[in-house]
């Protein structure tokens, strides 16, 4: 995976004086890795993006799957349903 996204010029100002994060992929901020290349706003140029996904290609998924793997145990697999716990959590704060 290869995350490619860019956006109006004013909309990636705001963006970047407002986010108090340092990637956009789900991936990256759960499993706290950046196995996930991303190409943000002027990166977003397939002068940059090539190089990423051939490596992926010649060199597979590993550090990705690994991180997939721990954003998904950290988001709950094999646990309770997200619904359930979603409404556990807001009955604990009542």
């Amino acid at each position: 995976m290869v995350i490619a996204y860019d956006m109006a010029p004013l909309t990636l100002w705001l963006m970047r004086r407002m986010a108090r994060i340092d990637s956009v992929t789900l991936v990256n901020l759960v499993s706290e890795t950046r196995s996930v290349p991303e190409f943000i706003g002027a990166d977003c140029r397939p002068e940059k993006i090539a190089p990423a996904l051939l490596a992926l290609l010649a060199h597979g998924p590993g550090a990705q799957t690994a991180a997939m793997a721990e954003t998904m145990q950290r988001l709950g697999k094999d646990g309770p349903p997200p619904g359930l716990r979603a409404a556990s959590s807001v009955l604990a704060r009542l």
